[in-house]
């Protein structure tokens, strides 16, 4: 089984669109590359895409943000980081999922016994999943509610 294969099974729901990107980034050796989804969806793409790691040091990076601006209380500031982080998710996104993905398939296919078992792996570590960004959004909630008791 060849690499684009490995990937197409980790990368599962819209495996085309991906392996097409991944091609590109591999002939190029370039890392930019428009993705509506992860313009638009940002952080709750990167869950979606199980990327968890990348998707709780982005929370991180953002909450520290967020501080770093509430404390200068300038409003442009806090603009220009939410263009760029939209931005960066959208410009990035697809390369950002280049790199988990040929990590991820790299690791189990030096960890696979047999094929069986490739597929197996490939399949349940990859894909996509809906719980992770629901679950994300209602930590969200609940962190907020909490960081709201703290401050009155």
């Amino acid at each position: 089984m060849d690499k684009w294969e490995m990937y197409r099974i980790f990368v599962g729901k819209n495996a085309d669109y991906y392996i097409e990107k991944f091609k590109k980034f591999e002939e190029s050796g370039g890392a930019l590359s428009w993705n509506w989804a992860a313009f638009f969806f940002g952080i709750l793409w990167v869950f979606y895409r199980k990327m968890y790691l990348y998707g709780a040091l982005i929370f991180l990076g953002i909450i520290l943000l967020g501080v770093f601006v509430a404390v200068s209380s300038n409003q442009i500031l806090s603009i220009g980081i939410q263009l760029w982080l939209w931005i960066g998710f959208g410009a990035f996104g697809n390369y950002l999922y280049y790199t988990f993905v040929k990590k991820n398939v790299s690791d189990i296919q030096s960890q696979a016994k047999n094929e069986k078992e490739l597929i197996e792996s490939l399949a349940k570590k990859g894909g996509t999943s809906f719980l992770a960004p629901i679950l994300f959004i209602i930590l969200m909630i609940l962190f907020q509610i909490i960081m709201i008791g703290t401050i009155k």
